[in-house]
């Protein structure tokens, strides 16, 4: 767990290192949280609780993006440091870490949207106190999705409401996860909006098409109790992608998996299944933010084991792209329930 902490928190300081490269403004926002907790499951909901806390959010505007500047919607990249406190919580208070995309909607510089990815902490985890009791977060290390829209009564006064998810991946037990219905109010210090004259044309690059191939190594802990410790599987990917203009594009791909927790499964099962290979086919779509990306897709699976009971399955990710490379962390689940956690670098070829 240590190892995908430190290697998650480098990938956001590169990212916000990265953004620094470019001419960009820096801004500043500090708020005050309160919200609603609730168990991933409505069969414990005595157990939800109220919270409240502060965020405190670092940003960087770039204003040197041709394509977003005819548009006058920036995205902004951000680091955000939150803390809540949560009273009737099983775990514990929540501390969280995350990297922040936000872009307004539209033309409505008044209202934005945000997406946040990263990680969390919980101050009593059931891997720390040993609490049966704690059915929600095992481990201390957790994800945490966060989806948020905000609305500037002032230029620097703000509200904003969120949903947020912490869950581990199934990367210890257990792992029913802890959603939340937050309300922020804030203050921006710092400036936010490029003071530039905006160009009277407009210049959209022409669709064009590309070949990508990626290899994504994950792993997971068992849901079956009777083995302990992690497995692994590898995916392969092999993809066509369409795009319609710089910041967005669309296609389908064929993967290859070699499964390592299904020969242990199988081989205690008289090996009614002895190739741990799937084959899957997936549509999908992927949104680019300069350097950011986020990709996400769903399809059956065409070839599959015993293991798995769903005939389709999801994935969605984000990445950092640099010349035709990029790297990124992605979540592979089927009909919703995430099986494992995948660490992902694939090359683009260009078609045209």
């Amino acid at each position: 767990m240590r190892r995908i902490f430190m290697t998650s928190l480098a990938a956001l300081i590169a990212i916000a290192g990265k953004a620094q490269e470019l001419p960009c403004l820096h801004s500043w926002d500090v708020s005050i949280n309160s919200g609603y907790m609730m168990p991933n499951n409505g069969q414990y909901s005595d157990n939800s609780s109220i919270t409240y806390g502060m965020d405190v959010t670092m940003w960087n505007r770039g204003i040197d993006t041709s394509y977003w500047r005819v548009r006058r919607h920036f995205p902004s990249f951000g680091v955000k440091v939150s803390y809540a406190y949560i009273p009737k919580s099983l775990a514990g208070d929540r501390i969280g870490l995350t990297g922040l995309l936000r872009q307004s909607l539209g033309k409505r510089e008044k209202w934005e949207w945000t997406l946040g990815l990263g990680l969390s902490a919980y101050t009593r985890p059931r891997s720390i106190t040993g609490d049966t009791n704690n059915i929600f977060i095992g481990s201390l290390v957790n994800c945490l999705i966060d989806l948020g829209i905000t609305y500037r009564p002032a230029e620097q006064l703000y509200v904003a409401a969120h949903v947020l998810h912490t869950s581990n991946g199934m990367l210890m037990w257990p792992n029913m996860g802890l959603n939340y219905l937050q309300l922020d109010l804030g203050y921006t210090f710092g400036s936010r909006i490029p003071d530039l004259p905006y160009p009277n044309s407009k210049t959209v690059p022409s669709p064009q098409n590309e070949f990508g191939i990626a290899f994504s190594p994950g792993c997971v802990m068992s849901r079956d109790r009777d083995f302990d410790g992690y497995y692994f599987c590898y995916d392969l990917s092999l993809y066509l992608e369409h795009y319609t203009s710089p910041t967005f594009a669309f296609g389908g791909a064929v993967d290859l998996w070699y499964n390592f927790c299904d020969t242990r499964h199988l081989d205690r099962e008289e090996g009614v299944y002895r190739l741990p290979l799937y084959v899957s086919a997936m549509a999908m779509m992927e949104f680019f933010w300069g350097p950011l990306s986020v990709k996400a897709g769903a399809g059956p699976v065409i070839v599959g084991s015993p293991q798995v009971t769903t005939p389709f399955y999801e994935r969605a990710g984000a990445y950092y792209n640099w010349n035709h490379n990029y790297l990124g962390v992605a979540v592979n689940a089927h009909g919703g329930r995430v099986e494992f956690v995948e660490w992902t670098y694939g090359h683009r070829f260009s078609l045209d």
